[in-house]
């Protein structure tokens, strides 16, 4: 992989939603001008907020339960439908240049590598996880409940990350002409009741949809003896990288024209009215 093989380790933005969503398309618009990879973490902040899919209908959530809790409404740039952003949700977004050789051109091909070298990294904690096939994934997505697929870790997307056949870590992709961005997802502790509170759905679903979300998704604290933090997961991942393709990530500050596109991107997340 030639130069490719140094990826730049960027700082979290350490703000509310909407500083962190404008982050990860800073780094996608970043690559214009420095076009190498780069990988970042970042754990959500303490008051929790709900993120929408870039397609998803506002209509699907109860604005009312919102307001009660006192949750921000977000939507993101990539598709998918609800995410809630909680304490213990841990995060990492990754930018390829178009280029790169991981950058596969076919989209849910391009999934392969993430979900192989997350496979691997949670093997360092004892986690034995299995990658949903394509196959597997559009057969799930043809005959997914309705009512699970309200919430984004309810689906099955190519090449995520299964344990005992529940989901424990979520992918999402957008593909601008400078490269790609992947965003990743895993809870410490699966909030499915309280989001299925914020959901737009009769109240006599709400336990069927939680009861339903349990069966299909996990977590941390149900598959690691010791639940990694942030810090202990970003060490593991950056081993398995380097091991697998020779990847060294050094520690970068954001560049003047990612700081410049951050604060453009800011006002595309900030809350739903």
């Amino acid at each position: 992989m030639g130069g490719m093989t140094s990826w730049r380790l960027l700082p979290p933005a350490q703000g509310d939603p909407a500083s962190e969503l404008a982050a990860g398309a800073a780094m996608l618009a970043g690559l214009a001008t420095t076009p190498q990879p780069a990988i970042r973490w970042y754990a959500t902040a303490p008051q929790p907020a709900l993120v929408i899919g870039s397609g998803q209908k506002v209509s699907e959530v109860d604005q009312a339960a919102l307001a009660n809790a006192g949750i921000t409404l977000h939507r993101r740039a990539s598709g998918g439908t609800a995410v809630l952003f909680v304490p213990g949700f841990l995060m990492q977004d990754i930018v390829l240049p178009a280029d790169h050789p991981l950058a596969h051109p076919d989209v849910s091909e391009s999934y392969r590598w993430l979900g192989e070298v997350w496979q691997a990294t949670l093997a360092h904690f004892g986690v034995q996880a299995d990658l949903i096939t394509i196959a597997a994934a559009r057969a799930d997505r043809a005959s997914l409940d309705p009512l699970v697929a309200r919430a984004c870790f309810g689906g099955w997307s190519p090449y995520e990350v299964l344990v005992a056949g529940r989901k424990l870590v979520g992918f999402a992709q957008i593909r601008r002409r400078e490269g790609l961005l992947f965003q990743v997802g895993v809870y410490t502790h699966w909030p499915g009741a309280q989001l299925a509170a914020l959901l737009n759905i009769a109240a006599s679903e709400r336990q069927l949809l939680i009861d339903r979300l349990s069966a299909r998704v996990t977590d941390l604290a149900a598959v690691c003896v010791k639940p990694p933090d942030l810090a202990t997961l970003a060490t593991a991942f950056a081993t398995v990288l380097h091991q697998r393709y020779d990847v060294t990530i050094t520690p970068s500050d954001w560049t003047a024209a990612e700081l410049a596109a951050m604060v453009a991107a800011r006002q595309r997340f900030v809350p739903l009215g």
